[in-house]
Parts: C-alpha cells; sequence; structure tokens
C-alpha cells in the first residue's frame, strides 16, 4: 500500500512537472530595452512624428530590431514616424530641416547618430539604419523591419 501511495505521488509530480501549465516569464514578459527617451516632436499636423532616444553601450541589433518593431506597432496615426538613437542624451537634438528631409547636411547631429528608424505608413517602408561609428562617418547597415 505505501508503495502504491508513493508510486501515485510521483506519478501526480511528474505529469504536472511536464504539462506545460507552468508560468514562463520569457514568453509573457516584455523586452527591457537599453535606450533612453530624450523627447517626441510632430510636424504637419501630426502627420510625422521623431523620437529622440540616446544609448552609449554597444548597440545589440537583434534588441535594436526589437525596439523598432515595437515602436512602429505604437504609431497608428500619421504618416512618417522616425525614431533616432544618438549616443548621449546631450547630443540628442532634431534637424533644421523637415522631418522628411531628415537631417541632410547638418554636420553635427550625424555624428552623434547612432541608428535611425523610418516608417512610412501609407506605403509600408519600414528601414532601420545602424551604423558602426555615427551617420556621419559610416556606411549604414540597413536592416527591412517588418
Amino acid at each position: 500500500m505505501k508503495t502504491l501511495r508513493t508510486l501515485i505521488v510521483l506519478t501526480a509530480v511528474l505529469i504536472y512537472g511536464c504539462s506545460g501549465n507552468q508560468q514562463t516569464n520569457s514568453t509573457d514578459s516584455k523586452p527591457d530595452f537599453p535606450f533612453e527617451y530624450v523627447d517626441s516632436k510632430s510636424e504637419s499636423g501630426g502627420d510625422n512624428k521623431m523620437d529622440l532616444y540616446a544609448y552609449s553601450g554597444t548597440i545589440n541589433t537583434d534588441s535594436l530590431k526589437l525596439f523598432c518593431k515595437e515602436q512602429k506597432g505604437k504609431f497608428t496615426n500619421g504618416v512618417f514616424y522616425y525614431l533616432v538613437i544618438f549616443d548621449s542624451k546631450e547630443n540628442a537634438s532634431f534637424p533644421n530641416n523637415p522631418m522628411t528631409a531628415f537631417y541632410g547636411m547638418d554636420e553635427e547631429p550625424q555624428k552623434h547618430i547612432r541608428a535611425y528608424y523610418t516608417y512610412n505608413r501609407l506605403n509600408g517602408y519600414s528601414k532601420l539604419n545602424n551604423y558602426e561609428k555615427n551617420s556621419w562617418e559610416s556606411s549604414p547597415e540597413v536592416i527591412d523591419i517588418q
């Protein structure tokens, strides 16, 4: 009888342990992105929006792609969305040109841009430009964000 009870308890433990009913944080939790929010600006009556972030550490491309995808999902009104990551909060600034012209030939801000993401909600254009050094001195690694 004692052996039967032990066998039942062990079977119950095995069934519960392998049932998949356990809670895991990996599927339900949001990623913790390292990018520090700096500021936002809209123009053309809210059609265009630019968010500025700062991060001085090594950028993990996969994390950056997920971050852009998450921000893209939040942009539900308007046409153009821009996300710009600078090397520090102090260097983050908006372009002198209209947002759709981006930073043009403004050398100083481009020396501090580490990555930028552009999304056109009307035609689905969605690209991330990631730079080894900065947007003034490096060629971009261009990544499609779906």
